[in-house]
């Protein structure tokens, strides 16, 4: 959570003052900068750091399983290392790694569908 929140300050912090200024005396209101300004310029690094953030989301899950779960992957993956069955723990490895995977390309896709605008 820290590096998206993180990441979403930076984008707002480094959109062009000048955008806001000119929206401001065209009359524009706090909402209108922030709907068709601050929003569509920060969703670059907004993406980044969701793509940053679920990546260690499912790092944190697993690693968590495996410290106070009994069931899940994480459990599954731990009690497999102490049977010494390297097939299902790969197995475990390879199902995190697809999860990982999925979840990557959907928030690509949503970053592509929703800043198509950009170079």
């Amino acid at each position: 959570m820290f590096v998206i929140v993180i990441n979403t300050a930076t984008a707002i912090r480094t959109v062009d003052p000048s955008l806001v200024e000119m929206a401001r005396s065209f009359g524009c209101g706090e909402a209108q900068i922030f709907r068709r300004i601050l929003l569509p310029a920060s969703l670059p690094l907004v993406f980044a750091g969701i793509r940053l953030g679920v990546g260690r989301a499912v790092k944190g899950m697993i690693n968590g399983e495996m410290l106070i779960a009994f069931v899940g992957l994480g459990a599954l993956a731990q009690r497999y290392g102490a049977q010494f069955d390297a097939a299902k723990v790969f197995a475990v490895a390879m199902v995190v790694l697809v999860i990982g995977l999925v979840s990557n390309s959907l928030v690509q896709i949503l970053e592509n569908r929703l800043t198509r605008w950009t170079e």
